[in-house]
C-alpha cells in the first residue's frame, strides 16, 4: 500500500503548474548552493529548505520539490504503521495506511513542494519515536527521542504544539514524565542556542514569535472570530476532500474516549496538536493539517476495527470492509484522475482553488509564458530581458526557467 500509495502520488506530477510558495521556498534551498548556509533558519522551516537543497541538483527545480514531498508520503505511511506496530495493533495500522493514502486531501498537497508534509512526517516520527521510548528509556532511545523533538520545529516552525506528543505517551505508557525533562531541556535549549545564533544576522527571534501566535496577543476579538471562520472552514473542507473518512474520524475519536486503547489516545492528542492553527489569529489552510490528517487516519481506523468487533462473522466482517474501501477509495479515485488530466477542474476547496488555479499565485499563464518566451528565444539569437510584474510572479517564473538554463543558442533568461 505504501509503494502504491508513492507511485499514484508521483504520477504525472508538473501537470498542476507551480505556485508561489513553491517558488520562494525552491528559491530559498538554491541559495544554498551559492554559499547562503544559514539563511534557512530565517524561513521557519530550515529543514525543508535543506532538505529541497538536497536535492535540487537531481532534476528540475519543480519536480524534484514536488518528488521529494512524495517521498515524505512514504516516511508518514510508515510511521503511521509502525506506530500502531509498537503498540500491537497492526491492523489498524494498515487500516490508517490506506485510509491516509486513499484521501483527496492529502493526496493533493502532497505534490506540492511545502513544508507541512515534511512536518507531517517528522510529527508521525515522534510519535513512533516517543511510543518505543515509553517501552523501554533506555538512554539510545531518549537520545533518538531528543533529535526527533529538534528536528519537528525545524521542519516547520507552527508544528511547536505536537512537541507535546511525548507526553501523552509518557502518560499512557509505563515511563514517568520525569524521564523526558532532561530530552525536552536538550531540545529547547539546543533550538534556543540556534536560533538566538541565528539571530544575530537575521530576526528570527521576531519571526518565531510572529509564526507561533501569528498576531499580537491582546487581541481577544480578533482570536475569537479567526477560531470560529477557521472552524466553518474545517467543516467545509472536510466535506469536499474527506468523505466517508470523516465521520469514520469523529466515531473513532468516540470510541478512544469510551474505550481508551493507549494508540487511540496517541492519535488523539496527535489530531488536536495537529489542528493547534484553528486557535491562531489569522486564516488557516487545508495544507496546514496534514500532520493532523495522519493522526486522524488512525482514529479513523480504530472507528473501522471497533465496527468490525460487532460482529464474528466472517462474511459480514468482509462486506464491512468493502464498503470502508469503497467508499474511501472510488472518490479518490476520480480525483486522481481528473488531477492527472486537468487539475484545474478538481473539486477543490475555495482558497485552494484560489491559491492553485484561479489567482495570482498560481502558475497559470506563467507556465504558458515561459514555454512560449523558450520557443521565441529558439529562433532569435538576440540576447533576451523579461520584466515580471512583481516578486510572485518572479517566483514561479523561477520554476521553469531557473537562471542556471539555457536556450538552444545559449541564451540566458534575466529578470
Amino acid at each position: 500500500m505504501i509503494l502504491a500509495s508513492f507511485a499514484i502520488r508521483l504520477h504525472a506530477l508538473l501537470q498542476l503548474p507551480g505556485y508561489v510558495d513553491e517558488g520562494l521556498h525552491l528559491r530559498w534551498a538554491s541559495e544554498i548552493w551559492q554559499g547562503h548556509l544559514v539563511f534557512p533558519f530565517s524561513t521557519a522551516k530550515p529543514l525543508e529548505i535543506y532538505y529541497l537543497a538536497a536535492l535540487l541538483p537531481f532534476q528540475n527545480p519543480l519536480w524534484v520539490g514536488r518528488a521529494g514531498s512524495v517521498l515524505t508520503d512514504v516516511v508518514i505511511l510508515s510511521a503511521i504503521w509502525a506506530l500502531a506496530y509498537q503498540l500491537g495493533s497492526e491492523r489498524t495500522g494498515l487500516w490508517a495506511v490506506t485510509l491516509y493514502a486513499l484521501s483527496p486531501w492529502t493526496f493533493f498537497h502532497e505534490r506540492l513542494a511545502i513544508a507541512d508534509s515534511l512536518a507531517a512526517a517528522s510529527a508521525a516520527i515522534l510519535a513512533w519515536a516517543a511510543v518505543v521510548w515509553s517501552k523501554r528509556p533506555w538512554s539510545r532511545r531518549a537520545l533518538g527521542l531528543t533529535i526527533c523533538l529538534i528536528a519537528l520545529p525545524l521542519a516547520k516552525l507552527s508544528a511547536v504544539p505536537l512537541m507535546l506528543i511525548p507526553l501523552v505517551a509518557a502518560w499512557r505508557g509505563k515511563s514517568s514524565w520525569r524521564q523526558l525533562i532532561l530530552p525536552y531541556l536538550v531540545a529547547v535549549v539546543s533550538l534556543a542556542v540556534v536560533f538566538g545564533l541565528v539571530s544575530l544576522r537575521y530576526e528570527v527571534c521576531g519571526l518565531c514569535i510572529k509564526i507561533i501566535f501569528r498576531a499580537n496577543i491582546s487581541e481577544s476579538a480578533k482570536w475569537s472570530t479567526s477560531f470560529l471562520n477557521n472552524i466553518n472552514d474545517l467543516v467545509d473542507w472536510a466535506g469536499i476532500y474527506l468523505g466517508v473518512v470523516g465521520p469514520l474520524m469523529l466515531t473513532g475519536a468516540v470510541t478512544v474516549g469510551i474505550q481508551r486503547r493507549r494508540l487511540g489516545v496517541v492519535a488523539l492528542a496527535g489530531f488536536l496538536l495537529g489542528s493547534a492553527s484553528l486557535i491562531a489569529p489569522t486564516q488557516s489552510f487545508p495544507r496546514y493539517y496534514l500532520a493532523a490528517l495522519a493522526f486522524g487516519s488512525l482514529l479513523a481506523a480504530e472507528a473501522v476495527e471497533a465496527l468490525l468487533r460487532l460482529t464474528q462473522k466472517p462474511l459480514i466482517r468482509w462486506g464491512v470492509g468493502a464498503l470502508v474501501i469503497i467508499g474511501a477509495g472510488l472518490p479518490f479515485a476520480f480525483f486522481a484522475a481528473q488531477a492527472y488530466r486537468d487539475p484545474s477542474r478538481l473539486k477543490l476547496s475555495d482558497i485552494d482553488r484560489f491559491q492553485h488555479v484561479a489567482a495570482w499565485s498560481s502558475g497559470y499563464a506563467i507556465r504558458e509564458a515561459v514555454t512560449y518566451l523558450t520557443d521565441e528565444l529558439a529562433q532569435d539569437r538576440e540576447p533576451a530581458i523579461v520584466y515580471a510584474a512583481n516578486q510572485d510572479t518572479l517566483a514561479v517564473a523561477w520554476l521553469y526557467w531557473p537562471p542556471t538554463a539555457n536556450t538552444e543558442h545559449g541564451h540566458k533568461l534575466r529578470f
